[in-house]
């Protein structure tokens, strides 16, 4: 494995261009970081990563994930998770490629390739190490930068076989829920779309319960067994990410960002905020934009 992960760090080396590269491949992306980051709170849609070079830390709800050069992050739902690459230098930078999922695409193999029996409670997200035959599937997905005559015909297949090799290997639970057939996570699923749509309105747990066809002390359950968070928390971190990006966007009135993202105080979106990211929103969006 060491000696195709060295290739393909060299071959992405020759295509980096920014902090994000696009591959010209439906969905893959190069990510070079030239400098330890502070935390950034982000909302991972599903995907899996591999980290080519350097360290990140995520954290999500109360679990801490350290990953580094040879690992994969794999995630089957929008998860809120605030994230900071801790080894990254200008001469050595912080290096990955990810591949978002397609649904419909993981679906299409477990018909052809059924996959293991899911487990009940299964966690969304998990960190493992790479396999050789993931890393070379990746490697031949990447180089066909320099044929894109060949990736309408070969990324799809090359998709197919990367996605294979996860099935095969110990994140196969988490990509079965890509697909919608990893045990109780359909159910749970359904509810984790609906707060991510409506994160602005308020929900009843027995609502969310009843949409699952769950008890409510299942869902509960098995909402927090997947996402790391209570549904509660999911909304919660969902609305302040949200108002940290518009306020980084468009610094302003904080108050009508609030409002938007739907607090009813401002006091409770201010002591929020602060508990979350340190500073009051003011003083957090200046600090953020002075230090670049």
């Amino acid at each position: 494995m060491r000696e195709a992960l060295e290739t393909l760090i060299a071959f992405v080396e020759t295509k980096v261009e920014a902090v994000i590269t696009p591959t010209g491949m439906p969905r893959v992306d190069i990510f070079r970081v030239t400098r330890p980051t502070e935390l950034l709170p982000e909302i991972y849609a599903p995907f899996v990563s591999l980290i080519l070079r350097g360290e990140k830390r995520l954290l999500i709800g109360n679990r801490a994930l350290k990953y580094g050069a040879g690992d994969t992050f794999i995630s089957s739902v929008d998860l809120p998770a605030v994230g900071e690459v801790v080894e990254a230098s200008a001469s050595n930078p912080y290096l990955a490629v990810r591949l978002i999922f397609d649904p419909a695409i993981t679906a299409d193999l477990l018909r052809d390739v059924p996959g293991p029996a899911a487990r009940p409670d299964t966690q969304s997200f998990r960190v493992d190490r790479a396999s050789a035959d993931l890393v070379d599937a990746l490697l031949r997905m990447v180089r066909l930068m320099d044929r894109p005559d060949d990736i309408a015909v070969m990324a799809p297949l090359l998709e197919r076989e990367i996605l294979f090799r996860l099935l095969r290997g110990p994140q196969a639970d988490v990509l079965l829920q890509v697909a919608g057939t990893g045990g109780r996570f359909p159910k749970i699923r359904n509810a984790v779309r609906w707060i991510r749509t409506n994160y602005a309105s308020p929900f009843r747990i027995e609502g969310l319960a009843e949409m699952a066809t769950m008890s409510q002390s299942a869902f509960h359950r098995g909402f927090k067994a997947s996402t790391g968070l209570s549904p509660l928390q999911y909304q919660k971190h969902l609305r302040l990410y949200e108002a940290r990006r518009l306020l980084l966007a468009s610094p302003g009135d904080v108050a009508s960002v609030a409002f938007a993202v739907g607090y009813e105080s401002l006091s409770q979106f201010t002591r929020e905020y602060a508990r979350m990211f340190g500073a009051p929103p003011a003083r957090d969006i200046k600090q953020f934009r002075a230090n670049g």
